[in-house]
């Protein structure tokens, strides 16, 4: 664990250009933790922008009204410019450079200081000017929430209350994964108190599913392939999937949880073909290290969740070695 705030304090204080940046297809967690640090950058007078790969997922627009977030390729020249006199970066939720993908070079070769703010596994602290990490905590917005309390209770404003609040319901899944804890369960009732919506903020992240997603749904269950007296379930998203229902890979967001439902399941992995590679994602119970079996594949994440890219192959390829690093895995 990793969590002086006293060096970021510091560097926030003597700089001015600020870009806020996470992994690619947002998640609740990256886009709750990048709203927050824009507001508080914001209120001590920063000049801040948010610039993701990914435009944000229909689901989580709630939490931008003011749409602060920015997508890379929708204005490369400008957003390059941002990134090039930026006096610092921010990495949120993630802490691998890959992961933001188009940014990546620019992120990499950029003279700003890079700072990442992260709750996952593997950290290489020497790529980064400053690591504030803790793999305990369930949720990248509940380090900022440590952050932000610190520095005073007036940077918890409602808004940054519910983006807060949000990011961590959506990570914890419901308050129901491993590391939530009675600590988490308290700065929620806090961020209530501060005017989170819990309510409101489930309803839009859960109960906004649009039918494309429904459908493509049904044909994931259809994909199922079940295997070790089905402890392991493998599911797959196809090109042909995506066409079929004109949705995208935003869609597949919960699908791997999803596995971890069904009875007997104890690992999952779903598969989901791109246009030039295949996006794995890791689901696991107990004492299963998923995160372990990601590295296989050149990913890694949680112990119990993990994802990684893998250049593009036949999906009923690629299923069929998963099971068998699976059995292998499982043996060793």
């Amino acid at each position: 664990m990793t969590k002086d705030f006293t060096q970021l304090r510091r560097l926030i204080s003597k700089n001015k250009n600020f870009v806020i940046t996470t992994h690619l297809i947002p998640d609740g967690d990256a886009l709750g933790s990048e709203l927050a640090m824009y507001s508080y950058l914001k209120a001590k007078k920063k000049n801040v922008n948010i610039i993701n790969h990914s435009v944000t997922p229909d689901n989580l627009l709630f939490l931008d009204p003011g749409k602060k977030i920015n997508v890379f390729l929708h204005n490369r020249e400008k957003h390059c410019k941002l990134i090039d006199n930026a006096d610092i970066i921010f990495i949120l939720d993630t802490n691998e450079y890959a992961r933001t993908k188009t940014m990546q070079k620019h992120i990499s070769e950029s003279k700003a200081k890079k700072i990442c703010i992260d709750h996952h596994l593997g950290t290489n602290k020497k790529l980064f000017d400053l690591v504030i990490s803790d793999t305990n905590c369930p949720a990248t917005s509940q380090i900022l929430y440590d952050f932000l309390i610190k520095e005073g209770k007036k940077f918890i404003t409602p808004f940054v209350a519910q983006a807060l609040y949000a990011g961590i319901m959506t990570d914890t899944g419901s308050f129901r994964y491993p590391r939530t804890d009675e600590k988490t369960f308290s700065i929620c009732a806090d961020l209530i108190k501060r005017g989170a919506d819990p309510v409101y903020v489930y309803d839009k992240a859960y109960c906004n599913v649009a039918p494309g997603k429904v459908k493509l749904l049904s044909r994931f269950i259809n994909s199922f392939s079940f295997h070790f007296d089905g402890k392991l379930v493998v599911g797959k998203v196809t090109q042909k999937d995506f066409c079929d229902f004109h949705s995208d890979v935003q869609d597949v967001e919960g699908f791997s949880s999803f596995l971890m439902n069904i009875k007997k399941v104890e690992a999952g992995v779903v598969l989901v073909e791109l246009k030039d590679t295949v996006k794995m994602s890791f689901r696991s119970k107990g004492e299963i290290k998923i995160n372990e079996f990601a590295k296989i594949y050149g990913g890694g994440g949680h112990k119990n969740a993990a994802g990684a890219t893998v250049q593009k192959i036949k999906l009923t390829s690629l299923e069929e070695n998963v099971v068998k690093q699976f059995r292998k895995f499982k043996s060793s």
